[in-house]
């Protein structure tokens, strides 16, 4: 069933949730982040963590001690302390840069209680997989995000398009009067990435937000195959009665999106879900260069095992066009939560990084990495 499980980020002292992955193929690294807190409540969380994991002669990955991100922490003034929360890293392949998005809240002000200009939308970059990174840039005014109750970026990775855009998923939280606060889905987009160099300035913008309510989301290129590329959301429902995952394409590279018929089933909990999009030519069974989709969540009530659904055809609206998953798409059994994909180009294996627990009073405290083989997702 693939390599086994490994333990990213677990400590005595502290918890670890929010995780957020990438492959790095430019530095045949996986780059893996979360956030460090000192219990599992939101409130609590502190800093961003990250570590590396290399491949070993003998096929094996070894991850690296994690290291506390430093610069990723706004400044305190005063009185006034921030917590760095929602990791979201996204690479730009020219430059060979990283970004690395996330929030920063006042103190321990719970996520229901936060009024305007309480959150601020920031980002680091590094040049060299991690080694060095700048000084933190707040993107909080410039993007116009000041007038929103609260929001927030992923949790997960952001995509570069084909075009060399950047996009970061993300989420923001409407005061809608008398029907109370509401959250959407909503991308942040660079605007001026074709000829851009590193340390040059990024005008960043934000889309049209999704109509349907909705939250934590992420993305995927996607092709049909022949000429026509789209943008694909995939967000956790935050309407009281949805029962489904909130899907949507868009056509104008994040600018806006349309939803699309909602078949993909929601636990009773609810819970942040991943995407990644990839060609049908890399499975076994070979295909074209139409863009097939992963998804992980957890497959029962509860937040517990951590499956991978597949979608073969995006355009495909049938009654269940995602399939079940079946015990070879558990790579997870027991407590799990939030989770992220990404791929390894070389191997053509892909990678998760996930929310798991050390037992039954801390069921989601640790981070954990599996790595599978395109066969386990195939439904035969």
């Amino acid at each position: 069933m693939g390599s086994s499980e490994s333990l990213v980020f677990a400590d005595k002292e502290y918890d670890f949730r929010i995780p957020a992955l990438l492959y790095v193929k430019e530095w045949k690294t996986f780059l893996a982040f979360a956030e460090k807190r000192s219990s599992t409540n939101d409130e609590d969380a502190h800093r961003l963590v990250m570590s590396k994991g290399t491949r070993q002669t003998d096929g094996s990955l070894q991850w690296s001690l994690p290291k506390d991100l430093i610069t990723a922490l706004k400044p305190d003034h005063g009185a006034t302390t921030y917590r760095s929360m929602n990791p979201c890293p996204v690479f730009e392949r020219n430059s060979k840069t990283l970004f690395l998005f996330f929030i920063c809240i006042e103190g321990n002000i719970p996520e229901n209680k936060l009024k305007p200009g309480e959150t601020r939308l920031c980002y680091i970059t590094s040049p060299d997989c991690g080694v060095t990174w700048s000084c933190l840039t707040d993107l909080t005014s410039s993007v116009n995000f000041t007038h929103y109750q609260t929001f927030a970026v992923g949790p997960g990775h952001g995509i570069q398009l084909s075009s060399g855009k950047l996009l970061v998923p993300a989420y923001v939280k409407v005061n809608c009067g008398k029907d109370g606060v509401k959250s959407y889905s909503v991308v942040l987009r660079s605007e001026d990435m074709n000829n851009w160099k590193a340390g040059q300035p990024i005008t960043w913008q934000v889309g049209q937000h999704l109509t349907l309510e909705s939250g934590e989301c992420q993305l995927a290129e996607v092709s049909d195959g022949k000429c026509k590329t789209q943008v694909y959301l995939n967000a956790r429902s935050t309407a009281a009665k949805d029962t489904h995952r909130v899907e949507a394409l868009s056509d104008d590279s994040g600018e806006s999106f349309k939803p699309i018929k909602l078949t993909l089933t929601e636990t009773d909990d609810r819970c942040q879900g991943s995407v990644l999009g990839f060609p049908a030519r890399e499975l076994p069974s070979g295909g074209s260069s139409e863009t097939v989709l992963l998804f992980s969540h957890p497959t029962r009530e509860d937040r517990q095992d951590l499956g991978v659904y597949l979608r073969l055809h995006l355009q495909d609206q049938d009654q269940d066009p995602w399939g079940k998953p079946y015990i070879f798409l558990i790579i997870h059994p027991g407590p799990s939560g939030y989770s992220d994909l990404t791929h390894c180009e070389e191997k053509g294996n892909f990678g998760c990084l996930m929310e798991s627990g050390k037992g039954k009073d801390s069921q989601r405290d640790q981070i954990a990495f599996r790595e599978f083989e395109p066969k386990l997702i195939i439904q035969l």
